[in-house]
């Protein structure tokens, strides 16, 4: 992290409570990559994941097109959420968030795969990790927002025993019973 960005707090890999949870798989196609709770020293990484993202704003209006507001954004991701990253070579190839929303009870739930390393098994790994730390942290619920047209994400959310909870629209709340 550099040294005029603030000092997040949150949840990351150092947390003793979170350690347990570092797993290898091999992508479909014979890549190994490490899937972890995000370490404080990733910053940069993760920012810069967001900032080759494509295309902006495509994800519910993420990351965003203004480089201010996607640090801001970062930061805050880090401060308040648990996050897991898929790392391949170096590269943070996408991460898995949860987010509180009834503290213990109920998370939000966010991935989002790197363009140059989607239809790998990335998100499907990183949604079984971060599914396995809600568990362990003893949340009840898991819900998420998805575009209803992004038909791949929906498939593996219903996969993963995720049903529909909200009206069928432009964008579909999904939520899981853990």
């Amino acid at each position: 992290m550099n040294a005029d960005d603030p000092n997040p707090t949150g949840f990351d890999e150092s947390s003793p409570d979170l350690k347990q949870f570092r797993r290898t798989f091999k992508s479909k196609y014979g890549e190994t990559f490490s899937l972890r709770p995000l370490n404080i020293e990733d910053f940069d990484r993760f920012l810069y994941m967001f900032d080759s993202f494509e295309p902006k704003e495509a994800a519910q209006g993420l990351p965003s097109c203004n480089e201010e507001l996607r640090k801001t954004w970062v930061r805050k991701m880090l401060l308040e959420s648990i996050i897991v990253v898929s790392d391949i070579n170096g590269e943070i190839a996408g991460h898995a968030c949860l987010i509180d929303i009834e503290p213990g009870i109920r998370a939000e739930l966010e991935i989002m795969v790197h363009q140059t390393w989607r239809n790998r098994g990335f998100g499907s790994a990183m949604l079984e990790l971060i599914l396995e730390i809600a568990r362990h942290l003893g949340y009840k619920k898991v819900w998420l927002v998805v575009d209803a047209k992004n038909s791949i994400a929906v498939h593996v959310y219903r996969k993963h025993g995720f049903k529909l909870v909200g009206p069928f629209d432009l964008e579909l709340e999904l939520e899981l019973e853990l």
